[in-house]
């Protein structure tokens, strides 16, 4: 069953890889409900940024772990108005290298490290993550030599931060939680492929016989789907095209054709509408829906909540709930 934080959360509105075994229970010792809570910290979609919806960044509580799924600008500013401690934070898993999805990591990675807080922290992505994170600590380095002004820090930057790669179909085991990742089609290719080759990764994340799955940025993926069969939470993206394009018409009368037909092409092949959304979760039997990531217009979500869930209601009839940034929802014991 799964309870919502009502106060923060507006609900039901208008390959290869590691071999991992899944964990056979998810209650603790002494019996109670191990917590598995996910929480929208941003729930902007795209690189604008909005005054009401930070860029996008989820945490996942498993108990007493926390992690973060992408790290768009803003993050630690987010865990801090939820008055958690980053230290507490010791993983984080990206799903693509677009930079309204990975613009806050340095910020994660560089004040865990500032702070000296106990590491290394873990972070899992695609291939390009850990050149990604190379730049940062690079970045760091002339903090590095300066310190506090009273001589060199303590450890090396590099020391703060491992990278794990992954592709399509591998799965991680962080006891009791299993994690599988699965390419989606946010890029230009049927998202299957294996290297070389951009990744843009969608994840499940497994307690038991409770499931997560978050679909990252993607369009329609059949591999996604089978991904999140079954699922009793699927967090996912969503557009709303139509006012989106004619938004774009509006604020750039100047774009020449050619670039408004890639956006165009980009928007709605690399992207869900409300009625595609409502497919995938049909088709893949999930329990509830929450949005987030909303490529809408830069105006309040009201303009746009009427319309998805219009379009997804024409093919699912479950629980849908929209995301808002620090809403969380508990996907709570059986």
């Amino acid at each position: 069953m799964l309870n919502i934080a009502k106060s923060v959360l507006l609900a039901g509105m208008v390959a290869t890889g590691l071999s991992v075994v899944a964990p056979a229970g998810a209650q603790q010792a002494d019996g109670a409900c191990i917590p598995f809570t996910w929480t929208t910290l941003g729930t902007a979609g795209g690189p604008m940024p909005t005054p009401d919806r930070g860029e996008p960044s989820n945490l996942l509580r498993v108990g007493d772990r926390h992690i973060l799924v992408d790290t768009g600008d803003g993050t630690v500013n987010q865990l801090g108005r939820l008055g958690m401690n980053l230290g507490a934070v010791d993983t984080v898993f990206i799903s693509h290298h677009h930079l309204d999805h990975t613009g806050g990591l340095a910020a994660v990675v560089g004040l865990r490290w500032m702070n000296s807080f106990p590491g290394p922290l873990t972070v899992y992505g695609p291939p390009g993550t850990r050149e990604l994170v190379d730049g940062l600590i690079t970045s760091m380095q002339p903090q590095a030599r300066i310190g506090f002004g009273v001589g060199a820090a303590g450890s090396p930057p590099a020391d703060a931060v491992r990278v794990i790669e992954l592709m399509n179909g591998q799965r991680v085991e962080q006891v009791p939680l299993t994690v599988t990742a699965a390419a989606n089609t946010h890029f230009d290719h049927d998202g299957e492929r294996g290297a070389p080759g951009a990744q843009s990764l969608s994840y499940r994340f497994d307690l038991a016989d409770r499931s997560i799955t978050y679909s990252g940025d993607t369009g329609p993926s059949p591999a996604l789907t089978r991904l999140a069969a079954g699922t009793d939470l699927l967090v996912t993206e969503i557009m709303d095209f139509e006012a989106l394009i004619e938004e774009i018409s509006r604020q750039r009368p100047d774009m020449p054709p050619t670039i408004r037909e890639q956006v165009e092409r980009h928007l709605f092949t690399h992207h869900l509408t409300a009625e595609q959304v409502g497919q995938m979760a049909q088709s893949a039997d999930a329990k509830q829906v929450l949005l987030t990531h909303y490529a809408i217009p830069p105006t309040p979500l009201a303009a746009s909540a009427g319309r998805l869930l219009d379009g997804i209601r024409a093919n699912y009839a479950g629980a849908v709930h929209f995301g808002r940034d620090l809403g969380s929802l508990d996907v709570g014991c059986r």
